[in-house]
């Protein structure tokens, strides 16, 4: 007769809490750099509007001008699962490797989570790029609702014939007092993607990876309270504006999750902190569960499954501007 779940119940219980715990722990940066939306169907569009246009005088007497929104950009969002199943055997539950089996969900934990992250992450990793080849061996489409990549010196808009750009498109240094002046100026720029009106954008995020160089430059800029790299003592403007974001894959191959030495220094300056001008969006039909585990009475193994549904890109791109950080004009 096979062993059945309910003989080991502390075993199952201690199992979700450790796989919970390791899940909890893992660095996720996911609510700070997207907007995450539950889902409910499958497949779902989204449709932006044009921002509410800019209001008229009234005569005394005469009615209110009526304004009008006008259709932006679609996105089509369809839900996707990941999945991973560890088994736990006969022999583990019955001798001496409690141990083991705890490890083993805590592992299971921070696998769906890296899974996750890495997947977020390479909106910004493939900023340059229109796809590319995630960990499954599939193309993803990575550009943003108006065909192009989302740093791009030439995005467009639905209803307008102008144009605007999000990369500093000169040959330029790595992150630094200079090259942070030229990303926000190109916020200066930045047009309503449905109608093409100029929407002043404030960023409030710089955005960049674990490279050790760049992210002790951005908290010199951040806390200093002096200009980093200067000679005349300039005071810093920069010190209290934004906040730093360290998302850990920026400089990852998707395909492979090995670093890749020219994405070690991308940087970036976003508005995130305003959930209407954020352009990440993740949508969720499914969080990140454990399933618990069902005989399987040839082998006696019991079979441990954590799965999450969701969909993520980005919806527009004017809110966010971009350097690869190699000295190159891109």
């Amino acid at each position: 007769m096979p062993l059945l779940t309910s003989q080991f119940n502390d075993l199952v219980s201690n199992s979700i809490i450790q796989w919970e715990k390791a899940r909890k722990e893992f660095p996720s940066v996911r609510n700070e750099l997207y907007v995450v939306v539950p889902s409910a169907t499958q497949t779902n569009v989204f449709s932006s509007l044009s921002s509410v246009q800019t209001a008229r005088r009234r005569d005394q007497g005469d009615d209110a001008w009526k304004g009008t929104l006008v259709q932006g950009y679609n996105k089509t969002f369809t839900q996707a699962e990941i999945a991973l199943q560890v088994d736990v055997t006969k022999q583990m539950r019955m001798f001496d490797k409690y141990d083991e089996i705890m490890r083993n969900m805590r592992e299971m934990g921070r696998s769906g989570e890296r899974r996750v992250e890495l997947d977020l992450a390479s909106l910004l990793s493939f900023a340059w790029s229109t796809s590319y080849t995630n960990l499954d061996g599939e193309t993803v489409t990575t550009t943003t609702p108006d065909g192009d990549a989302l740093i791009s010196t030439s995005h467009s808009a639905n209803g307008a014939s102008n144009t605007f750009s999000n990369e500093i498109s000169t040959t330029h240094d790595p992150i630094g007092p200079d090259t942070l002046e030229a990303l926000e100026e190109k916020f200066n720029s930045f047009i309503d993607e449905a109608d093409g009106r100029r929407v002043p954008c404030r960023p409030d995020t710089i955005i960049t990876g674990e490279h050790a160089p760049t992210v002790h430059m951005v908290r010199r800029i951040l806390n200093s309270e002096l200009l980093p790299n200067t000679t005349n003592n300039d005071t810093n403007t920069f010190r209290g504006q934004y906040r730093h974001l360290i998302v850990p894959f920026i400089d990852m191959t998707h395909s492979t999750e090995a670093r890749n030495s020219a994405k070690v220094e991308y940087c970036f300056v976003a508005k995130l902190m305003d959930k209407d001008y954020n352009g990440f969006r993740m949508e969720v039909s499914q969080d990140m569960k454990l399933e618990p585990p069902e005989q399987v009475f040839e082998s006696s193994t019991w079979q441990f499954l954590t799965t999450m549904l969701y969909d993520f890109g980005t919806t527009k791109a004017n809110f966010i501007a971009g350097t690869k950080g190699d000295a190159s004009a891109v």
